[in-house]
């Protein structure tokens, strides 16, 4: 499995076994971040600032994508999407 990376954060989108688990993070555009998160890099630059926090250098169990903001809330953004993604912050050797 080759992982990519943002910000010295290696990101895994399957479980690596010898990595040391040291949390869950999470992003969600509009809920934890003041601004809209307009691609997938600034998905992974939040998570991988959050995972440096925790001493981590690596994500693993990664996973991303996009959730509609439904028809009303639409009518009031150009956005129409939000991103998401989650993980767990992890030493890999």
């Amino acid at each position: 499995m080759k992982p990519s990376d943002a910000n010295e954060i290696q990101f895994f989108e399957g479980n690596v076994k010898s990595a040391k688990i040291l949390g869950p993070i999470i992003f969600q555009s509009g809920l934890l971040e003041s601004a809209q998160a307009k691609s997938l890099f600034d998905v992974k630059r939040s998570l991988a600032r959050q995972a440096k926090l925790l001493g981590a250098n690596a994500v693993v169990d990664f996973e991303y994508g996009q959730k509609s903001v439904g028809f009303f809330a639409s009518i009031f953004s150009r956005d129409d999407v939000n991103w998401y993604g989650r993980g767990n912050a992890a030493i890999v050797e």
